[in-house]
């Protein structure tokens, strides 16, 4: 009987130590569970120390496929290619899956704000964090009416969307990490985004290309970062202080 596809994943890419040290944690209840999507298929574990104090945040993205699976952990482990946290997390997730876990948890998504991962405005990555169902009802909204946009900046959109006469407002917003922190007023709460938040992306993503946020972004942060190196900012009066040579 073959090994699962985790627990190969553990025993390929661990040292003997990592494994042993990671097996302890994980039988002495170390692991914790945080957050789990589904969907995406991303788990976030907090992991005891096994030798201080300490706990560890690991996080696992795209465990179905250990060929593009994703590991993180916060200690400085940096002797292999995985450290006895993540061992640890791994073998706790391996279980969960073989529970059938992932089946009955249910994620309840509040769209006041959700997180959409992606990096630019993405069709299949909206189809993914969206239903069918949802992501039909999106197109069938923009044949009808579009979003009236109220500020774009900043790499901020701030729009309102009229369905069948309410009126909802809506923010897509890109973050530190360079995903979007989006919001609506609507109650859907199975799904990351809504058909409000879904038709919004759309529009944008046909009046301005994918990467239409990335033209919204304010680099005055960059620049004083720069001028800096040189005494400068950017609300001083550059005029004098530089000069064209020909």
């Amino acid at each position: 009987m073959s090994l699962p596809h985790l627990l190969k994943y553990v025993y390929n890419n661990g040292t003997d130590e990592v494994i042993r040290r990671g097996k302890r944690i994980y039988a002495t209840g170390g692991v914790e569970l945080l957050d789990a999507d589904p969907v995406l298929k991303s788990a976030t574990f907090r992991v005891k120390s096994d030798t201080h104090a300490n706990y560890y945040k690991v996080s696992i993205n795209k465990y179905h496929e250990t060929a593009v699976m994703n590991i993180r952990c916060q200690c400085p482990y940096n002797l292999g290619d995985i450290c006895r946290h993540e061992a640890a997390a791994l073998f706790q997730l391996q279980e969960m899956l073989d529970k059938n876990h992932f089946e009955s948890f249910e994620t309840q998504y509040d769209q006041q704000h959700t997180l959409v991962k992606m990096k630019s405005i993405d069709v299949k990555t909206l189809k993914l964090l969206a239903s069918p169902d949802i992501y039909n009802k999106a197109e069938m909204i923009l044949r009808k009416a579009h979003a009236v946009i109220k500020s774009a900046k900043d790499e901020k959109v701030e729009a309102e969307l009229t369905v069948d006469g309410h009126t909802y407002p809506l923010i897509l917003q890109r973050n530190e990490e360079r995903n979007f922190d989006t919001h609506c007023s609507c109650s859907e709460s199975e799904h990351p985004v809504c058909e409000h938040k879904t038709a919004l992306f759309l529009q944008l993503l046909q009046e301005n290309g994918p990467y239409y946020f990335d033209t919204l972004r304010n680099w005055d942060k960059e620049k004083n970062k720069l001028l800096s190196l040189y005494g400068y900012a950017l609300t001083d009066d550059l005029r004098a202080s530089f000069h064209l040579h020909m």
